[in-house]
């Protein structure tokens, strides 16, 4: 611009006016980066508190997985692969993006000068969150950053970097993952229910974000462009907090998913459980009769008849009535009755009628194996022999095509090695009854080979941690759908990152494998062939080729 010659006063006037402007702009600047300090404080201790409240969730879920693993076990798995990688993703923001962009913001000459200041009166990092040594968050003083207003070294590392590209895909594999692992237990369209939106929002409609000036940006120009370094902490601490919420979240909607496809009543009942309902001649029959969600301190009067006999009339003892009857006639015996239990809350008797049958038979004996219909060679293989009328150790035992040995006569059990796979095992029970050896069972029993065993690294096979490898510390032979408990011995194994092959003794890890582990980055194979292994007859076999691949 141009206009009349500036008279010395004047422009004495004019260069105060744009010191007075520039005082002014800085006394602003500062009070918008100590507000920008103070929302990343509230942050980190917002971030904080949702690391104690994860801890407790964790701790109510494994008391619930051990109470009752097999009802727990699908979703405590979930719960254990989206806490390994909510530790994975939140270890990538903290040391791949916040401690990195620290350094360099404050250029500082070593990595090592962010947790070990020059001025220890000064330091940078006030506290540390260390989950169980896996998972740490980095809670920065803020204040004694000296260039909490640069934003040409933040702009550099995420934007001319693609540091903040990385991210957003990091952040969207763990969104899928998270959706994933929620749906696989039958929750549909849990994507509703997760944020961490970039590119795209809930519906899979496009984000669309703007600058300053109204033109179309990305996510990543819109939080990382020409951001002041004590913003970019806040915007970072902030995508932390969204990733723990999003864990708390799902781990919150897995233990719920728990008992969602039980069946529910709206009322009492009576429920009979019977010991058995075949017994033999002469036997007594017994059963329980409760109901169900009653208060087992409180008892009730029970009426039942077997058949058209008497009733009977009975008292509950700790909310439990016991039956029993003599089993005098062979056949099917049905009986009938009923609980009378008074309504605490109309104050009326209402009765609960309960019904069972049960089977009476002449004396029999069964031989089963405990846990197959078949033997194998080379093992012992259990059984447990029993007759009607005969105590355990009233019993003998004799096998053809194998060995037998008592394991404990009064239960009646017993181990049979067969001699050889492919030919039967015959097992012969038999009993003193008025002075003579009464033949009781004969049974042949199919034999078949011990399957081989395969080479797993603590149970797991294809994609595994490098937690999970360097835990394991070793390869394992594993049996697969078999459920004998066999011992095997890994001799040797060949070992090979991609080149050449090692021979390896024992199945112990050595250290070459362990360092190759710590190196090793996503997707590196690691193979794992010649797998030799002891027998317990002592013979040898090969288990074949492990090809592990990291995850």
């Amino acid at each position: 611009m141009s206009g009349a010659k500036e008279t010395p006063r004047q422009k004495m006037i004019g260069m105060m006016y744009l010191v007075y402007t520039a005082l002014l702009a800085m006394n602003v600047s500062a009070d918008i980066l100590d507000a920008f300090a103070i929302v990343n404080d509230g942050q980190e201790k917002t971030n904080a508190s949702i690391e104690m409240k994860l801890d407790d969730q964790y701790r109510v879920f494994e008391d619930q997985y051990n109470k009752d693993p097999d009802k727990t076990l699908l979703y405590w798995e979930k719960a254990q692969a989206i806490r390994e990688k909510t530790t994975e993703m939140i270890n990538y923001i903290e040391e791949e993006v916040i401690i990195p962009l620290a350094v360099a913001t404050e250029k500082l000459d070593n990595p090592e000068d962010i947790f070990n200041p020059k001025d220890p009166k000064k330091p940078y990092i006030k506290n540390i969150l260390d989950r169980n040594k896996t998972r740490k968050i980095y809670e920065f003083n803020l204040q004694n950053f000296g260039s909490k207003d640069n934003y040409d070294i933040p702009t550099t590392i995420m934007i001319n970097g693609e540091k903040a590209s990385e991210l957003k895909g990091k952040i969207q594999e763990y969104r899928q993952f998270i959706i994933d692992n929620v749906e696989a237990t039958g929750y549909n369209n849990y994507s509703k229910h997760v944020g961490l939106l970039t590119d795209y929002d809930q519906n899979g409609d496009p984000i669309e974000y703007k600058d300053k000036e109204g033109q179309v940006v990305n996510w990543e120009v819109k939080h990382f462009d020409h951001i002041i370094f004590v913003a970019e902490m806040a915007i970072l601490n902030k995508i932390v907090g969204e990733v723990q919420t999003t864990e708390f979240d799902a781990v919150g909607t897995l233990m719920d998913r728990i008992g969602a496809t039980d069946f529910k009543f709206n009322k009492l009942q009576a429920r009979v459980v019977a010991n058995r309902d075949y017994i033999l001649q002469g036997e007594e029959y017994e059963a329980e009769v409760f109901i169900i969600a009653s208060d087992t301190a409180r008892n009730f009067k029970a009426y039942y008849s077997l058949g058209r006999g008497n009733q009977i009339e009975t008292t509950s003892e700790g909310g439990v009535v016991k039956l029993k009857f003599k089993g005098n006639t062979i056949g099917e015996q049905k009986y009938t009755g009923v609980i009378k239990m008074t309504n605490p809350d109309t104050g009326e008797e209402e009765d609960y009628e309960f019904g069972q049958t049960f089977m009476v038979a002449q004396p029999t004996a069964t031989i089963a194996p405990t846990k197959m219909n078949v033997m194998y060679s080379g093992i012992k293989n259990p059984i447990r022999i029993s007759a009607p009328g005969y105590k355990p150790n009233e019993l003998s035992v004799r096998v053809t095509g194998g060995e037998v040995s008592v394991v404990d006569k009064n239960k009646g059990e017993y181990e049979i090695v067969p001699a050889k796979a492919g030919e039967p095992v015959h097992v012969i029970a038999s009993g003193m009854k008025d002075g003579k050896n009464v033949s009781i069972c004969d049974e042949m029993f199919r034999v078949k080979q011990v399957p081989d065993p395969v080479p797993t690294i603590g149970g797991k096979k294809g994609e595994i941690s490098k937690t999970d490898i360097l835990a394991a510390g070793k390869l394992e032979p594993t049996m697969q759908d078999f459920d004998f408990e066999v011992e095997y011995k890994i001799l040797s194994f060949r070992y090979s990152k991609g080149g050449l092959f090692i021979n390896k003794n024992g199945a112990n890890f050595d250290n070459e494998i362990k360092n190759d582990v710590r190196e090793a980055k996503r997707g590196d194979r690691f193979f794992f062939t010649d797998v030799v292994v002891q027998k317990p007859d002592g013979k040898t076999t090969n288990m074949g080729s492990l090809i592990v691949t990291i995850k």
